[in-house]
């Protein structure tokens, strides 16, 4: 049964949470991707060692965050998905600013160790946009809060860069936390919860492994969708600096990078937004599918662009179908599990987006130094292998449409 929800409220509600993702996020933006950057200024000279120990700091904090995500969605639904939040922005604030002040390497890999053990901010945001809304809604509530995030990845990358720039990269890390903390502030004061737990509800949630997950007919397919779409997105941001670096006739190979993917996020977003708003006409799974394979066949084509115009036209199409697939899938998810063990159930398809995560630079990395082309035909046989996942192992969702309010 859909939980009691009001008819007022709601919107107002996934708007904070919104603000609250794209604040947040602006800031993890500020930092991200200048880590190589830092790993040098800490004293790391060899180039080789620079790629390693940048391949590992972006690696461990999702791989933590993945496994213990299952532990956090319980808790959530135990004791309340808001106060699971702001442990989280708690936990970062903290630690994100002690990165400003660690004299070593090895020093910045365990704060981003600890950093894991208060992630998964993201899949828990979206578990509560679940919940926040109407039933019929639910879809545009997920894009509204992924649009936030997709768009944090358009602002955050170039006013990082100035920052980082014109104060050091160390300031980034405290410009983050206090982003964090402003975060923080806003989901105190501007975020409500629908509602708390019935006892009965809450004994459910303490009572949901992964092998109660599993019997939620499609989980195990929605948790393999949510993984690849997100090991092809994190693995196009890598791949596009690299692409951009062997372009003839590009002078300034960072800027055009940047704009390349601040271009691509946007379109990420237009996407999140408008999936979500087709969802309540067009079954989700079915829209899922088209995003696949499109998207698949021009991720294929990106081994094929010889310009940076060529690239960044074909990076926006894959942006504009492939953007809505985090939300997609998300949305599914919501509808597979019931509300009242949301935040465990999202908690375990987490670990799918983190593990995709944690993987995606580790492997695209390692067969981009082999060949380019190869790393993007890798994304489009993925995008295709999601596709297949929907029709072979999951066709009852191509049908699926949201309930009518």
């Amino acid at each position: 049964m859909s939980p009691p929800q009001a008819s007022e409220g709601w919107q107002r509600n996934v708007w904070a949470l919104a603000l609250c993702v794209f604040i947040a996020f602006v800031g993890f933006q500020f930092f991200s991707p200048f880590l190589p950057l830092y790993v040098r200024e800490l004293g790391v000279t060899d180039r080789a060692q620079i790629a390693l120990w940048s391949g590992l700091l972006a690696a461990v904090t999702p791989a933590v965050s993945g496994f213990l995500s299952p532990l956090f969605g319980r808790l959530a639904d135990r004791f309340g998905r808001k106060l699971m939040l702001i442990r989280s922005l708690a936990g970062f604030t903290v630690i994100i600013a002690a990165m400003g002040l660690v004299t070593s390497v090895e020093q910045l890999f365990v704060a981003r160790l600890l950093q894991g053990l208060f992630a998964g901010f993201s899949p828990m945001a979206m578990a509560v946009a679940s919940v926040s809304a109407p039933r019929d809604k639910m879809s545009v509530a997920i894009a509204r809060v992924q649009g936030a995030q997709l768009l944090s990845a358009a602002v955050g990358p170039v006013v990082g860069g100035v920052v980082a720039s014109h104060l050091g990269t160390r300031a980034a890390f405290f410009v983050t936390a206090g982003m964090c903390a402003l975060s923080l502030i806003a989901l105190i004061f501007l975020f409500h919860e629908a509602r708390p737990l019935e006892p009965g509800e809450a004994r459910a949630a303490r009572a949901t492994p992964l092998r109660e997950c599993l019997r939620y007919r499609h989980f195990a397919p929605v948790m393999i969708l949510l993984l690849i779409a997100q090991f092809i997105d994190r693995g196009l941001v890598l791949l596009i600096p690299l692409q951009v670096a062997h372009l003839p006739d590009v002078e300034a190979s960072a800027a055009t990078s940047g704009v390349i993917i601040s271009v691509a996020a946007v379109g990420a977003a237009v996407s999140a937004s408008i999936v979500g708003r087709l969802s309540g006409i067009v079954p989700v799974g079915r829209l899922l599918l088209v995003q696949f394979v499109v998207g698949g066949a021009l991720c294929g084509a990106l081994a094929l662009a010889g310009n940076w115009i060529a690239l960044l036209i074909l990076r926006t199409m894959v942006a504009l179908c492939l953007g809505g697939a985090l939300t997609l899938a998300y949305a599914l998810g919501g509808m597979i599990v019931p509300f009242e063990t949301r935040g465990a159930a999202f908690g375990w398809l987490a670990l799918g987006v983190q593990l995709g995560t944690a993987a995606s630079p580790l492997l695209t990395g390692a067969l981009a130094a082999v060949s380019l082309s190869h790393a993007f035909l890798m994304d489009a046989g993925l995008a295709w292998v999601a596709a297949a996942v929907l029709v072979f192992g999951a066709r009852d969702l191509l049908n699926r449409h949201e309930p009518r309010p």
